[in-house]
């Protein structure tokens, strides 16, 4: 019944390595990911502070790295509490291999004195000759054979249970170390949480004396977005009247070859349908592709961080008042390529006042648009590749450099950071 035990409690171990296992490796992943947002997010505020006075991009940056920090000390922890679940369960199994041992141990040993005291060969062969019957020879044989093997069984099981004792050690040595390593690196990751801290209030403290400043920056980045919003909407509009106009030269065609299943019936009034952004089987299957590769497209820059989110946010100074945006802003290096993040046709370029220039390329019923672009290398009906070069990223109203990226489907806004890879 003990081996019974002891094998399906080893079994129930085996089987959970794998999960614990990949955990962990996910769990590396998330750290080394968030290690090189900090990194990127650490560049771009150097290049922020080139500026001398405190801005709003280095202050929505800090708040970036901020995020992530607390984000990696969080990861640091869970693994963590993983490894101490781990040591606590091997520390367990040492303690059962240990009393395992010293029993098997105590066994081996009245063997070998028992078998020390009937060391005698002929003890053995007096014993099987001695039998008053064939049979009961027979058995006595069986027997000093049975009990010669239970010796070798014991001192098999001593050696196993030995080199899986030391094996369990050494992990756990490893476990601790590999403990003592993490601990360090969240007190040294909250040493830098707190400096960060003390330098965001610093930021706002020194950002509230601009308030006039932020409020006129405010307005005037609202006015480009409702700008480049209308512009996107324009192209939609264009793009649905066009292939309203294709359905409708499609139906008279159709009537004209004497088609009965296009002729309206008797009464009643023809009826175009409601066309979407995609009309041919090759738009279609574009869309299906763009969206089969969301969380896996590329970033429209090489380099950079996201400083603000998609969405609704309480402005980072300004109390009571938020902010709406209708994509992701990117802060990269100055004079960065702007690259297509999927295959499409260029439907628009349009020039914002006081934000640069926007391209707005069409992936079947998707729309990607990169703004707040101080040049521009593409023109309307350009058909792109993924990464072919749009333009170069200009800079913000504070000299930093900035990309803007947004992905519709439709008229309706989508949070790119779903559909760019991490």
């Amino acid at each position: 019944m003990n081996r019974c035990v002891r094998f399906l409690l080893v079994l129930l171990t085996s089987l959970m390595v794998i999960p614990v296992q990949g955990q962990k490796e996910n769990l590396e992943q998330r750290k080394k990911a968030l290690q090189e947002e900090i990194r990127q997010t650490n560049q771009l505020i150097s290049e922020t502070r080139k500026n001398k006075n405190a801005s709003l991009t280095q202050l929505k940056a800090l708040n970036k790295k901020l995020q992530d920090r607390m984000r990696l000390i969080g990861a640091i922890q869970q693994e963590i509490n993983g490894l101490s679940s781990t040591i606590s369960q091997n520390s367990q199994r040492i303690g059962e291999l240990q009393r395992d041992l010293e029993r098997i141990r105590a066994s081996y040993a009245k063997l070998v004195r028992r078998a020390y005291m009937t060391r005698n060969q002929q003890s053995a062969l007096l014993l099987v000759f001695s039998a008053s019957t064939i049979q009961q020879a027979y058995k006595r044989l069986y027997y000093l054979k049975s009990y010669a093997s239970f010796r070798k069984e014991q001192a098999r099981q001593i050696q196993a249970s030995q080199q899986e004792l030391d094996g369990k050690v050494r992990v756990l040595r490893t476990d601790l170390n590999t403990k003592q390593q993490l601990l360090g690196s969240e007190v040294e990751e909250k040493k830098e949480l707190s400096k960060e801290k003390q330098e965001r209030e610093k930021t706002v403290a020194t950002l509230s004396k601009k308030e006039k400043a932020l409020r006129k920056e405010l307005s005037r980045k609202e006015a480009a977005s409702k700008k480049l919003d209308a512009e996107i909407r324009k192209v939609i509009e264009r793009e649905i009247a066009r292939e309203r106009a294709a359905v409708k030269a499609k139906e008279t065609a159709s009537r004209k070859s004497g088609s009965t299943a296009a002729k309206p019936s008797a009464g009643t009034a023809a009826k175009t349908p409601e066309p979407a952004l995609k009309v041919s089987p090759e738009t279609a299957a574009l869309s299906g592709k763009f969206e089969a590769n969301k969380g896996r497209l590329p970033w429209p820059v090489d380099k950079g961080a996201v400083t603000e989110s998609f969405g609704t946010h309480p402005h980072p100074v300004l109390r009571g008042i938020s902010t709406v945006n209708n994509g992701i802003d990117i802060g990269t290096t100055r004079n960065a390529r702007v690259k297509a993040i999927y295959d499409g046709e260029v439907m628009g370029v349009v020039s914002i006042p006081g934000s640069g220039s926007a391209v707005i390329l069409k992936h079947g019923e998707y729309l990607s648009v990169y703004s707040n672009l101080a040049s521009v290398s593409v023109s309307k009906g350009d058909k792109l590749k993924t990464g072919s070069v749009i333009g170069t990223a200009g800079d913000n109203n504070e000299g930093s450099p900035e990309a803007h990226l947004e992905i519709w489907k439709g008229k309706t806004k989508l949070n790119p950071a779903l559909w760019i890879a991490r």
